[in-house]
């Protein structure tokens, strides 16, 4: 899963550039609306039950058949009101009749997404990832390779949104074959008065969480496509799936990180706070030099990759990759919260800061357009991790001395890093200098003893595990 995540970001990524390229910042901007307008909703269809169906299928795997068939009869209610909602929405919302199209065609795609999410949910119960994996990498691979062809075939915009829908459904009935060809568990909705009762009380926080969680990631594009068109959706889609491509960074330590942080809250406070602290070390060393870099070469990456038309776009990159920052240090706060009985605590943080992200949004696009954009995230992510940290004194005693220390010796070492990367772009091109980087960087990490032998080892471990 964790290879299928890496190699869908990276395929998401290239295939963004290759669209961006070609069809210009506007219909990029049209482009990514849909996508992030329907991604608000999608969440409306689940509302947790996935997530319920695991934990409660794992605990009584007799009743698998009649859970699933429960949780496909609620989805497909909601998945028909979710998308009239959807529907409904675009239309009140005064949008020319290309972008309805989109959003009505990558509704659809939202449907059967939602519901190979759940049949995938069936296979976790029974530890089998792989087929997820396959399923995720392919399906990923074939929107790149239709969208592709359609794109240099010169059709309308309308056929890259096609080109998630066909694999989405593709993927939808090749995980129910393997769901029925490996466990016969049969794809029938059913609707079961008591499982249902079981699972929607338990799905609550889940529902809640999620929302928030979607509300904060994605309103802020819809937002700013209300307030300052197209364009400006356009300019902020580049800094947007660049920060987004690093953010599978985290995930292998972060799954790592949560049995560890459950089993030694009920065992351990003492190593329980040692390995939260090395966490945070960890992804500091990690995310630092990457935030670093691309400020520095923003420009540069932005007229080779996007050309000129994306200047707008560098400023914004540059704001993200702060937020970069706060994302990735944020990622062991918020895993122990969730891993330490603060799951509830969590959902209010995340319900506040989306509550302030989409204020910021309203009153600063108006006046300050896509820098605005990337500037609340700024701020919420920060507000994340800053609240979020608040509270971890009260479930275990870490050292606030050796984080500052740790943050002091990185950011020494990045800025060191900075001055290289940017010396040598100013001599040759961007590509020498991030070769640069990647030399000084690792050196000046030793040398400022951010990181030892020892650390480098233990973190190959936590990985394994």
């Amino acid at each position: 899963m964790t290879i299928s995540s890496i190699g869908q970001k990276i395929i998401s990524f290239v295939y963004f550039t290759i669209i961006a390229r070609q069809i210009g910042v506007e219909s990029t901007g049209k482009y990514f609306f849909a996508l992030s307008f329907t991604t608000i909703f999608v969440v409306f269809v689940d509302l947790g039950l996935t997530n319920v169906l695991v934990r409660e299928g794992a605990k009584a795997k007799e009743k698998i058949q009649n859970y699933f068939s429960t949780v496909l009869s609620v989805k497909i209610l909601l998945g028909i009101l979710t998308y009239l909602s959807a529907i409904i929405a675009i239309n009140l919302m005064g949008y020319e009749v290309e972008t309805k199209h989109l959003v009505y065609l990558s509704a659809v795609t939202m449907l059967f997404d939602s519901l190979h999410l759940s049949v995938y949910g069936v296979l976790r119960v029974y530890g089998n990832l792989r087929y997820e994996a396959l399923g995720a990498i392919s399906s990923q691979l074939l929107t790149m390779i239709l969208g592709t062809i359609f794109l240099y075939s010169g059709l309308p915009i309308i056929f890259l949104i096609l080109a998630y829908t066909l694999p989405s459904f593709l993927n939808f009935c090749y995980a129910s074959t393997i769901l029925y060809w490996q466990y016969k568990i049969k794809l029938i909705p059913r609707h079961d008065k008591e499982a249902f009762k079981l699972m929607a009380k338990i799905a609550v926080p889940f529902a809640l969480s999620a929302i928030f969680t979607r509300l904060y990631a994605y309103a802020d594009s819809v937002i700013l496509s209300k307030l300052a068109g197209d364009e400006a959706v356009g300019w902020y889609s580049i800094p947007y799936k660049v920060t987004f491509a690093f953010q599978f960074l985290p995930f292998a330590l972060l799954a790592s990180l949560f049995p560890r942080f459950s089993e030694y809250f009920v065992s351990n406070k003492e190593r329980l706070a040692r390995i939260f602290e090395q966490s945070v070390k960890y992804l500091m060393v990690v995310v630092f030099p990457i935030a670093v870099g691309i400020s520095v070469l923003a420009r540069d990456i932005i007229v080779t990759l996007y050309k000129e038309q994306y200047l707008n776009s560098v400023f914004p990159l540059q704001i993200l990759m702060v937020s970069l920052i706060f994302i990735f240090l944020s990622g062991p706060v918020t895993t122990l919260l969730n891993a330490c009985d603060k799951q509830i605590t969590q959902t209010v943080i995340i319900a506040f800061v989306a509550v302030v992200n989409i204020t910021l949004n309203f009153i600063l696009i108006p006046h300050f357009g896509v820098n605005a954009v990337a500037f609340a995230a700024l701020v919420g992510n920060f507000l994340i991790l800053a609240i979020g940290y608040y509270f971890v004194p009260k479930i275990t005693s870490v050292s606030h001395t050796y984080l500052l220390k740790s943050l002091g010796q990185v950011f020494v070492s990045s800025f060191v890093m900075g001055i290289a990367v940017w010396y040598v772009n100013l001599q040759t091109n961007f590509i020498f200098a991030i070769l640069s980087g990647a030399v000084v960087y690792p050196i000046m990490i030793f040398i400022t003893r951010a990181m030892k032998k020892q650390d480098v080892l233990t973190l190959i471990e936590m990985i394994k595990k």
